[in-house]
Parts: structure tokens; C-alpha cells; sequence
């Protein structure tokens, strides 16, 4: 089996610092569908305590396609091609790209905010969802 030492095509000084990015960006792909989330978690606040907090687990199809053409220049071609097919489908599907998807493909639900949750140092309220995507 190989390993993302073997994967990873990318001769620097500085490789150690890429193989860590490049891991970091697999764990952001669902192997699944080829998708790209943006952030593995929701509630990301603007400013720490603060009210204006963000849900980012989503696929945003420019952010995703910087990720994929950084794995694609570092040799992760099946995890780039993965992301190209599974963005075409969506597009294909609903007969326009859309700026965001879903892990599966689908849209982000209505945004909605979860008053009794707090998220990242206390930064509340919670938001589910994304209004972005409309």
C-alpha cells in the first residue's frame, strides 16, 4: 500500500512542511464522492466571542479547486481527478455550477442559528447551514 511519502512528488528543503499541507488537505477530502470540504467543524467566528460565526463544512468550488491544483502539482492526481468528476456531476445534475455543495452534492439548508450551542471559545450563536449559497 502506498503511503503519502510515496504519493507526495515534491523535492525542497522544505518537504517536510508540504507533506504536512498535503495531509492536511486529504483530510479535507471526502474519498467518498471526491469532494473538498472547506473546514472539518462549523462556527468558525470572524473574532473569538464573537456573534458572527460562519459554517464552513462545505464544499466551496473555488477554494476546492486551489486544493486541487496544489495536489495535483504534488502528485495526488486521484484525490485532484476525484474532485474535477464529482464538481462536473454536480453541475451536470442541476445544469449550472453552483459556489458551494454539500459533502454529497446537494445544497446547504437554510442558515439558521442554534441559540442554546456554543461554538469555538464561546463564540455564539451557532450557525447551521450557509445563506451564502443562495
Amino acid at each position: 500500500m502506498a503511503t503519502l511519502d510515496d504519493e507526495v512528488h515534491y523535492d525542497d528543503p522544505a518537504r517536510h512542511l508540504v507533506r504536512r499541507s498535503a495531509l492536511r488537505l486529504k483530510l479535507l477530502d471526502h474519498s467518498t464522492t471526491g469532494a473538498i470540504v472547506a473546514v472539518a467543524t462549523s462556527s468558525l467566528p470572524e473574532h473569538v466571542g464573537g456573534v458572527r460565526n460562519w459554517d464552513y463544512r462545505y464544499t466551496w468550488v473555488r477554494d476546492a479547486a486551489f486544493s486541487t491544483y496544489v495536489l495535483r502539482g504534488i502528485g495526488l492526481l486521484s484525490e485532484a481527478d476525484a474532485f474535477l468528476r464529482w464538481t462536473l456531476t454536480c453541475a451536470e445534475r442541476d445544469g449550472k455550477p453552483s459556489i458551494m455543495y454539500t459533502l454529497v452534492g446537494g445544497q446547504p439548508g437554510e442558515e439558521t442559528e442554534d441559540p442554546d450551542s456554543e461554538g469555538w471559545s464561546g463564540s455564539a450563536p451557532v450557525p447551521w447551514g450557509n445563506g451564502a449559497a443562495g
